[in-house]
């Protein structure tokens, strides 16, 4: 009995001190990929340039301010960082240190990330040692005011900016919009008329912002019953955003409208028009193009992350849409 004992200790002996049964260990060991089955999936909202700020969602409530997370794709670790800050169910997530490059370039806005909270030792994923240092001179953030810091990666100086003196974080603003134009009836009075809109803001300052919008609707009955027009609205503002209660922003504006007002048969003789009647459709045709300065405000008011709903009061025009930001 003892005898077989001790072969059986020496067999185990001699074979986990051959250097190739410990090469096969070590690779069957550093190729493995488990993950937890039960590990949340979040989606990446935001990637600011230098791609060290993230913001994830955090649906499931899996993780808290604080909390130092590992993101999570085909079941390998992509990448380490620290939650520093919350926002409903959004978070800001500063990126500490990458385990997978070619992982990591796959990452886009909308891609889906499955959270690892706290210690990632579980995978046991060998990391290259170029890949395994910090991404900066520190990893510590004591506050959310630590994600808008300059920061380094290895030798390049990638400074990230994310600017806390500017209400709205991103510079693009798309809107799609129905509104109503001003200008005349028949009579030659006031009427307002609809149109569909599509509007582009881009923010050249902190909270200075420049737009350009252009609007077409087509009139029926006008100058005359059966004639159509086709009435073209073209805007260009300069705006200043200011931060309003419940997620909402205001932005009082100048700017310069020109609106333009077309029709192939408007003043054309058909043979049973007189003379009068056409000059009529000229003057009204006439009264119908405007170009003048404008004044206003938009009022823009947070949905969901990214969407905004749009309210535009002006002399140019009464709008609303849906705006994208980013």
């Amino acid at each position: 009995m003892v005898f077989r004992l001790v072969a059986f200790l020496s067999v185990l002996v001699y074979f986990f001190s051959n250097p190739l049964t410990a090469q096969v260990v070590d690779e069957i060991d550093a190729t493995s990929t488990v993950a937890p089955s039960n590990l949340p999936t979040e989606k990446i909202e935001s990637i600011s340039p230098s791609k060290r700020i993230f913001l994830v969602t955090n649906t499931n409530s899996s993780f808290e301010r604080g909390d130092y997370i590992s993101m999570i794709l085909n079941s390998k670790i992509v990448a380490r960082a620290l939650v520093a800050k919350m926002q409903n169910d959004t978070a800001g997530i500063k990126i500490l240190r990458i385990h997978s490059l070619s992982l990591w370039n796959t990452l886009r806005v909308g891609s889906e990330v499955q959270i690892l909270r706290g210690d990632d030792s579980y995978f046991n994923r060998p990391v290259k040692k170029e890949l395994k240092e910090d991404l900066g001179p520190t990893s510590k953030i004591e506050d959310e005011d630590d994600l808008y810091s300059e920061t380094k990666i290895g030798d390049d100086d990638l400074s990230l900016e994310e600017n806390k003196n500017r209400a709205i974080k991103n510079d693009n603003l798309v809107t799609g919009s129905y509104g109503r134009v001003e200008g005349v009836n028949n009579d030659g009075g006031s009427q307002y008329y609809g149109q569909f809109m599509a509007q582009w803001a881009y923010q050249i300052e902190d909270n200075i912002w420049v737009e350009g919008g252009y609007g077409q609707g087509v009139i029926n009955d006008f100058p005359s019953v059966g004639l159509d027009t086709v009435l073209r609205n073209i805007t260009f503002r300069a705006k200043y955003t200011v931060a309003a209660p419940l997620y909402s922003f205001i932005q009082p504006y100048i700017g310069y409208q020109m609106v333009t007002a077309t029709s192939d048969s408007a003043g054309v003789s058909d043979g049973q028009a007189t003379q009068e009647q056409l000059d009529q459709e000229n003057e009204l045709m006439d009264k119908m193009n405007k170009n003048r300065p404008v004044f206003g405000v938009s009022w823009l008011k947070r949905l969901v992350p990214g969407w905004f709903m749009k309210v535009d009061l002006g002399t140019d025009i009464m709008n609303l849409g849906f705006t994208l930001e980013f």
